[in-house]
């Protein structure tokens, strides 16, 4: 089996399960209904997927990564305000799944990813240290904002953001 096969059905399995979350807990989804929803065999799914949770972590991942690549989101180089305001616009557009793993207790998934890019993308700019502090506090911030119903726009979010750092 080729590689895009594998992809395929990932994409399959990962947008059923997101469906499924849309009417019950993640923890009440079962891997025989994921697979029924995606019409792939429990073979498929863990030939592709480790568990439940895998799918959600390799979802966030390939969200993640094509946002970062198409929009060239970079945050040494953009101007705080352009930086949090691409960031937002990202965060909006995938509100719906995040209030998901929200409500299930799993937005650390999130936050893990949110560590992976800086850590990966910043390591030989800023000290772990430093790292930590900006990751920590975007993603609170982020936590924060879906919590209040995300009622604040992008530019308000980049707007009280950069008044912050620039400090």
């Amino acid at each position: 089996m080729g590689q895009n096969y594998e992809s395929e059905l990932g994409e399959f399995i990962s947008i059923a399960l997101l469906q499924l979350m849309q009417k019950k807990s993640f923890y009440q989804i079962t891997i025989t209904e994921i697979c029924q929803k995606a019409g792939v065999s429990r073979m498929s799914f863990y030939r592709c997927f480790d568990s439940k949770l895998d799918v959600l972590r390799k979802r966030i991942t390939i969200v993640t990564d094509a946002f970062v690549e198409s929009s060239g989101i970079n945050y040494r180089n953009d101007s705080l305000k352009k930086y949090f305001v691409t960031l937002f616009r990202h965060f909006i557009a995938n509100r719906e799944y995040a209030l998901m793993l929200h409500r299930d207790g799993l937005l650390y998934i999130v936050k893990d990813d949110i560590d992976r890019v800086f850590f990966s993308t910043y390591r030989d700019v800023y000290d772990e240290y430093k790292l930590c502090f900006i990751a920590g506090g975007i993603f609170d911030v982020y936590r924060l904002w879906l919590e209040n119903g995300c009622k604040d726009s992008p530019e308000d979010m980049a707007e009280r953001l950069s008044a912050i750092l620039e400090r």
